[in-house]
């Protein structure tokens, strides 16, 4: 494990790199992007062992913490999804430079799942393959399901905007107007109704959304996408009874299906 910073002066990300273990091909690399809020914190050591595995498997692995958050610089009132969309751009540069790759899988959890597709969808056919683990679908349902959507959020008008600091708590961590808006944008569908990129879509946490998502898997870029239903403990929820618990199974389905 080799942490490290990188990226700008004005916005330093903390990063954790793990080498392609000794002996693989390891000219591959991915990057994997974290959820946010309480799941990150649930996540982490799953997201540890996923990169752990996926070293294994003879991939150059970064994981890292958007501005804002973890050990990053900045705090969270600053944080945005266009923010956190070039914190990804600047790793999969930092680790193409690094290890001498010129393309990048992308693996995330959660909400960081969606902003990694909203990268791949840019980027195209840099980013080798897409693993998006429960990806928020909707952000209108994510922000319902962390009670967002009753509370009053004032709502600051440009150019005051980028300077708000008018947040709400969401288990101890601040949401601000900002960001809100930025999560109400999300939709999932039109990222990867027409995939560039080699996409698995894993789901452990089944909702009516993603009735609407099963056709584009059978549709004309079927080829490029695929969904698969699991049961397996969803590390992001705080669960006693599950509390440490890692997926297993879930990590070694993603290694198996890029390797």
């Amino acid at each position: 494990m080799n942490p490290f910073f990188f990226g700008t002066r004005d916005r330093r990300i903390f990063g954790v790199y793990e080498p392609a273990a000794f002996g693989t091909a390891g000219k591959r690399a991915a990057v994997i992007c974290y959820p946010w809020g309480a799941e990150y914190l649930h996540a982490h050591r799953t997201m540890r062992q996923l990169a752990l595995k996926l070293s294994l498997a003879g991939f150059h692995t970064l994981r890292f913490d958007y501005f804002g958050t973890g050990d990053s610089a900045g705090d969270m009132v600053d944080a945005d999804l266009k923010g956190w969309e070039s914190d990804v751009e600047m790793a999969i540069e930092e680790i193409k430079e690094m290890v001498g790759a010129t393309e990048v899988t992308l693996v995330g959890l959660r909400l960081g799942a969606t902003v990694a597709a909203r990268v791949a969808s840019r980027l195209g056919k840099e980013v080798e393959a897409l693993v998006l683990w429960d990806p928020i679908i909707s952000g209108d349902e994510y922000l319902e399901r962390l009670d967002v959507t009753d509370r009053s959020v004032p709502v600051v008008p440009e150019p005051e905007r980028a300077q708000a600091a008018e947040a709400v708590e969401i288990r101890g961590f601040p949401l601000t107007g900002n960001m809100i808006e930025d999560l109400r944008s999300v939709g999932l569908s039109r990222l990867i109704s027409e995939p560039v990129t080699r996409t698995l879509m894993l789901v452990t946490e089944r909702s009516p959304l993603h009735s609407a998502l099963s056709p584009l898997a059978s549709g004309p870029f079927s080829g490029s996408l695929e969904i698969e239903y699991l049961g397996a403990v969803r590390p992001w929820i705080e669960d006693s009874a599950n509390s440490g618990m890692v997926p297993f199974g879930v990590i070694q389905r993603i290694v198996n299906w890029l390797s």
